[in-house]
């Protein structure tokens, strides 16, 4: 599996090896009310201690974990270290990668509820044209990865990983289309594949149909009317000093010992892909339940939308099955999840709800794609562990 999937297939592949088994939004902070507290609280605060212990190997790295169940307080769990000697605390913010692409799908489905877009309309209608870039793929096209435009992680000079890499660069559109975008994968709804240029094209759209920034309608329309105080969306722009973030550990130089990248903007990924989102795990876990089990971000239809598999399209290659910022694991997991996972440098992350048992999941590490096998083994630990307390106590009456 290589680097630049990491943000989606993942969480597929970690299921695989350890798996079994027209409404407003609202200011309801249900599941931040008083309640019991999840009967097997602890069994999940030791099962996220034995990550950290069988993923970690030698480093120094931490985990933020959350698990929303209706009618129980939220389990907030932490283990290790942000930095050293300091230790996770569950206020701590973590960059969740391309877990932001599920708030710009939900943003586009908002402004087609308004009338502001056209799912179904061209790109041509919106962007000018490009060499890589076909004008008639569909809004629709972009969000569900069924669009064939090229990835630009895959591009063999794409500024990555390396201690040459220009934190603070703000990419224009059109030299990133350029430079980093090759010849499609195939004509736009032939087949699925995963392309985060799918949603820097997106993000010009909505800034477009807006007349605002994505982070300024996110803010607007979900951050602020559901209350979730501890996430921070922006182009790049590390969040404001009162939230407190955990360091970010990563291998710059590839020579096995991880750098702390702390205080570098993310102007350039979020330039060269789309907005960048840090939060803690429990804001992530209640936006899944607020947007799949509450239903309270889009209408109905629009939510029929967003879980919305294409099936005239070939699947990914890969592996993965998406619908409009959503990712199925269905298929893989026998049962029904759905949600997305987020890899940054020096973050890892997934936010996942589990329609069954009407909970929602979300974790965090501090490490991510360099070195992948640490922030892989990481990750699926935490899942293996935090799953399997999660299937044997089944779904619990509120």
């Amino acid at each position: 599996m290589t680097i630049r999937r990491l943000c989606t297939t993942l969480f597929l592949f970690t299921f695989i090896l350890t798996t079994t088994a027209c409404r407003r939004v609202a200011g309801d902070t249900s599941v931040r009310q008083g309640g019991p507290d999840l009967p097997y609280a602890q069994e999940l605060q030791i099962a996220l201690e034995q990550a950290l212990l069988e993923g970690q190997a030698e480093y120094d790295v931490g985990i933020s974990a959350a698990v929303i169940v209706p009618g129980y307080k939220p389990w907030l769990g932490v283990a290790g270290n942000s930095h050293p000697g300091i230790p996770v605390t569950e206020d701590m913010l973590f960059n969740m990668g391309s877990i932001a692409k599920s708030f710009e799908a939900a943003l586009a489905l908002k402004l087609a509820e308004e009338g502001l877009i056209d799912l179904d309309q061209p790109i041509s209608t919106w962007l000018p044209e490009h060499v890589h870039v076909d004008g008639r793929i569909t809004v629709r096209q972009l969000l569900n990865h069924s669009s064939g435009v090229f990835n630009v992680f895959e591009h063999p000079d794409f500024p990555w990983v390396g201690p040459d890499v220009d934190y603070g660069r703000q990419w224009r559109l059109q030299e990133v289309l350029d430079l980093f975008v090759g010849e499609p994968y195939g004509p736009p709804g032939y087949a699925q594949h995963y392309s985060s240029t799918n949603y820097l094209l997106l993000t010009a759209i909505l800034e477009q149909a807006a007349g605002a920034s994505v982070p300024h309608e996110v803010e607007r329309l979900f951050l602020e009317p559901l209350e979730l105080d501890s996430t921070f969306m922006s182009m790049g722009e590390l969040p404001p000093s009162h939230f407190t973030l955990v360091h970010p550990w990563v291998d710059v130089d590839l020579d096995g010992h991880l750098e702390d990248l702390s205080g570098k903007p993310q102007t350039w990924i979020a330039t060269m892909t789309h907005p960048v989102i840090y939060a803690t795990p429990e804001d992530m876990a209640r936006w899944m339940q607020a947007l799949h089990h509450e239903e309270r971000v889009l209408s109905d239809q629009s939510l029929r939308e967003m879980l919305t598999i294409p099936q005239t399209t070939q699947p990914d290659p890969e592996g993965g099955r998406y619908g409009l910022g959503v990712v199925d694991f269905s298929d893989v997991l026998g049962a029904p999840v759905i949600g997305h996972g987020g890899s940054s440098l020096g973050y890892s992350a997934a936010a996942l709800y589990l329609p069954e048992y009407g909970l929602s999941v979300a974790w965090s590490i501090n490490t991510g794609e360099s070195p992948h096998r640490l922030a892989s083994t990481l990750m699926q630990k935490t899942w293996s562990n935090l799953s399997s307390v999660l299937f044997e106590h089944g779904k619990l009456d509120p």
